[in-house]
């Protein structure tokens, strides 16, 4: 799924922090939220009484009721000798009528279970023809987003979403992947609706009641979570690639937002396809965007539905660095990776999601160079370690409550794992093994095994070692570094040590390590292999080390504790070949206090370094340092070109004490950058430096019209700062229903930092929980986390139990209950021991700084997603997840 909101979710699918102000899909990622759904689900793949062949279903809505009325005939031949009955998943819905064959068949529905009785005992091999008809209210699986009386224009709009077992909520049906089929959607809906769904549109009929029917038939096989509905009053754009068609979908009144979100479609498909050797592999491909979706994104066979919160807007398209790429790319490649081919059971997810975000990062690659990629990599490795819950769980994990309970495995250390093993077999046999495990595997359902057998039956390497510590096994290594060097015998001493607790899953590591030294004369790299609980190396070098750089770009899931002196961090900030490198370097400079060489090469990487990257780590780094050299260095660097560059200078900025001086160049920013994003986060900091004059700046803001109310947003989330009780009847204005939806989350922010005796916000706070837009309801949530009253625990515990929550939030909330009853600051930042810093000597490792809003939304299990904007490329201070 989604990134994540990517990623996120996700897992750092928060990888910039200049991103964060976006309210782009968690980019979101998504990544990035999980799904609505029940609260567990079986690892193990299910039994089955018989093989579906095909499903055709014709639905038709009453959505002044929210009611689905159904009728669905399944095909199906039967496996197990001797059964009487056939079993259909079947949730809150009324089943009115069932035949078997033509003849109507006695049937009961009861415990989430449709049984339809057979007139006789079937033999292995029966064929029977189910006909159910049915009706319901659906409370997941199906969505109404409807106008009301608050938003009156809201555009009308129906949307499933199947993933994990939701399907069921809406057609009774066989609801779990293991059951692939071929499927018909028949659909009737008003003359002005637009509809979407799997596979080749075969007609659309005119009714005499004047609405039509539209035809759509998927003829490949496909698991039943994956069939999709998108029904209502959309704007549409048709192009083609390699004639084949593409539909693009946003809701009706957004089409200017078409081509920026999907202009690079064409480009995807092809460098996936001819990358793997496997083209695109169904009829169409449809990208539909719906308002208040679950997740990010929604990999729906040939169907995708996205979340509006992707769409870029054309006045600020290039405001970051891919825009929506990493939404678009993530779900795109499911449709080779989860669709073509399908996880058995939950537990080998990370078939799906983890080569979903590899591919995520191969786009990337190919399309905005390696820079961009190591970067993304080194930012998805430091945010892994960061979740200190992910270290004791295998990727194929049967011990879950749901399939995302440990999604920064699936998702963000499953494609880690995935960039080991091309690096391992080399680009030739890494894409020619996907090839072979495509083609081998084609419309069928896989366990991680199947990708072990294509790989060395393909390349006749045995990758049973490597598969055994990082997918079947947990964590990953966490090394200690030092080094010795004897100028008479030109000799380098370099002492490993693995230090992570051997426990459970997680042992010793056995990983290839490329060291380099750079001296005077130049740089060398040494391949070591390490492999025990502590060794060391010896290198002859020529002359007296300047840097030494343990496991060069960063191509190894690993934390590392080496101390290395301010000089060795300068040289290598300067010299060091990679991104990851010069950004590791750039962090660890973070930590030193009252250097000004520190400080003035920060400045100079800020402004020199040919990576945008390493330009935002030296920015970070300044803020961490703080002072009146790195606030000037900073504001040099306020020049860049990048404008996400530039916000996140003026992000990090807003950390420092408020001077006169200051607070106006922060001002200027926000008046006359020309990047919206830019503006809002400069905005945003003059709340956090408590400037004098902010209040009247951001009052005036609020007043301010732009494009997706960046500028408002931000100034109403720059008032939760200043803690100037007097914003709260503005805040409460911008809070209420018929505001925008974004706009509403930015004011609820603010308010629950604000008067916190007041029990009026309070329980204004804790009735948002019950608002209908799930958006509002997680910022009610995350604004009564940071408020702290216990007095909130019942709302929130009863907000907990609702269907409209997703399943990844349900740990977090649980979380932050007990930290609530214990009477401590709710932890949104999630972040772990081991942040992947190689510190310098005499430095103090920094604590774990809590993320911005945005990143401790994309740690919530699933994510960005997700987002590019998407919540899982969205970075923390110093720290490094999308359906």
């Amino acid at each position: 799924m989604g990134k994540l909101l990517r990623s996120a979710v996700m897992s750092s699918r928060g990888r910039r922090r200049s991103q964060a102000a976006l309210a782009v899909v968690a980019v979101m990622t998504a990544l990035l939220f999980s799904p609505a759904g029940r609260s567990a689900v079986s690892p193990y793949s299910r039994s089955k009484e018989y093989q579906l062949k095909n499903i055709k279903t014709h639905l038709r809505f009453d959505t002044d009721h929210r009611e689905v009325m159904g009728d669905v005939t399944h095909t199906v031949s039967v496996i197990r000798e001797g059964i009487t009955a056939l079993h259909f998943d079947c949730s809150e819905l009324t089943v009115n009528q069932v035949t078997v064959d033509g003849k109507p068949a006695e049937f009961t529905n009861t415990d989430d279970k449709l049984s339809v009785t057979l007139s006789k005992p079937a033999k292995r091999g029966d064929d029977h023809t189910i006909e159910i008809h049915y009706h319901g209210f659906p409370k997941k699986g199906l969505y109404f987003v409807l106008p009301d009386k608050d938003y009156p224009n809201q555009p009308i709009e129906v949307w499933s979403q199947g993933e994990d077992e939701d399907t069921h909520y809406y057609i009774p049906i066989y609801d779990y992947p293991n059951n692939r089929t071929t499927s018909e959607m028949i659909l009737t809906v008003p003359a002005g609706w637009v509809t979407i769904s799997n596979g080749k549109l075969v007609g659309i009929k005119n009714e005499s009641d004047g609405t039509k029917t539209w035809d759509w038939r998927q003829s490949e096989p496909i698991a039943t979570y994956l069939i999709s509905v998108v029904a209502g009053q959309f704007d549409q754009k048709d192009a083609a690639w390699r004639d084949m068609p593409l539909n693009y979908l946003v809701p009706k009144g957004d089409s200017a937002k078409l081509q920026p979100t999907y202009v690079r479609t064409p480009d995807m498909l092809s460098t996936f396809s001819d990358r793997l050797g496997v083209r695109y592999p169904w009829v169409k491909y449809a990208q539909s965007a719906v308002n208040d979706f679950v997740v990010g994104g929604m990999e729906n066979a040939s169907a995708t539905t996205l979340t509006t919160r992707g769409l870029v807007n054309p006045a600020m398209a290039g405001e970051t660095p891919e825009d929506s790429d990493g939404l678009v790319s993530h779900e795109m490649a499911h449709q080779w990776f989860g669709d073509l081919v399908t996880c058995k059971d939950w537990a080998d997810l990370w078939l799906n999601e983890g080569f979903a975000t590899y591919f995520e990062h191969y786009w990337n690659e190919t399309h905005y160079g390696q820079d961009a990629v190591d970067y993304e990599f080194w930012r998805d490795s430091r945010g892994w370690f960061r979740q200190e819950r992910l270290f004791s769980a295998p990727i194929v994990n049967y011990n879950q409550d749901n399939s995302l309970q440990f999604s920064g495995n699936i998702y963000t250390k499953g494609g880690l794992v995935l960039r080991m093993l091309r690096e391992k077999l080399g680009d030739a046999d890494f894409f020619g093994s996907l090839k072979v495990y495509l083609d081998t595997n084609r419309y069928k359902n896989v366990v991680t095994a199947d990708l072990v057998k294509s790989i060395e039956e393909t390349t006749g390497t045995s990758v049973d070692d490597f598969f055994h510590q990082w997918v079947f096994g947990a964590g990953a290594p966490k090394f200690t570094v030092s080094y010795e060097y004897d100028a008479p015998s030109s000799q380098l001493k370099l002492t490993v040590k693995q230090t992570q607790k051997v426990e459970g899953r997680v042992g010793l590591f056995h990983v290839p390590i490329q060291v380099e030294v750079g001296t005077d004369g130049g740089q060398t790299t040494y391949p070591i292999d390490v492999q025990e609980a502590e060794e060391t190396f010896t290198f002859t070098i020529d002359g007296q080390p300047r840097m030494v750089i343990f496991d060069k770009g960063n191509q190894i899931l690993k934390s590392v504790e080496f101390h290395r002196t301010p000089a060795e961090l300068i040289y290598q900030l300067q010299h060091a070949e990679t991104v990851p490198d010069r950004a590791d370097a750039a962090a660890a400079l973070g930590e030193v206090k009252e250097n000004a060489e520190v400080t003035a090469a920060l400045g100079h990487t800020a402004v020199t370094d040919a990576f945008w990257g390493v330009r935002q780590e030296a920015l970070t780094a300044l803020g961490a340092i703080g002072g009146p050299d790195a606030e000037k260095q900073m504001l040099a660097a306020l020049v860049n070109p990048w404008p996400w560059v530039r916000q996140t200078g003026v992000e990090q900025l807003g950390h420092f004490p408020s001077d006169a001086t200051l607070a106006q160049k922060i001002a200027d920013v926000a008046e006359h950058d020309k990047a919206w994003r830019v503006r809002g986060a400069a905005l945003e900091a003059l709340g956090e430096m408590k400037a004098p004059g902010a209040y009247a700046v951001l009052e005036t803001a609020v007043g301010s019209d732009s494009p997706d109310n960046v500028l408002r947003n931000a100034a109403l989330r720059g008032f939760g700062s200043p803690a100037d009780d007097k914003a709260v009847p503005m805040l409460q204005t911008w809070a209420a229903p018929g505001k925008p939806i974004d706009t509403r989350g930015a004011a609820i922010s603010s308010l629950g930092k604000l008067d916190k005796k007041n029990t009026e916000i309070t329980q204004q706070l804790e009735g948002y929980l019950q608002d209908t837009h799930l958006d509002v309801q997680r910022a009610a949530f995350l604004a009564l986390a940071a408020r702290g009253d216990k007095d909130s625990i019942p709302a929130i515990e009863a907000f907990a139990k609702s269907d409209s929550v997703p399943i990844g939030m349900r740990p977090t909330i649980g979380r932050v209950i007990e930290q609530m009853k214990e009477g401590k600051p709710a932890d949104l930042s999630f972040a772990g021991p081991g942040n992947g810093r190689q510190t310098p000597a005499g430095a103090k490792p920094s604590e774990a700084t809590n993320a911005d809003l945005m990143d401790a939304i994309q740690s919530l299990q699933k994510q960005v997603t997700d987002l590019s904007g998407q919540m899982k490329k969205m970075q923390s201070n110093g720290a490094g997840q999308r359906r």
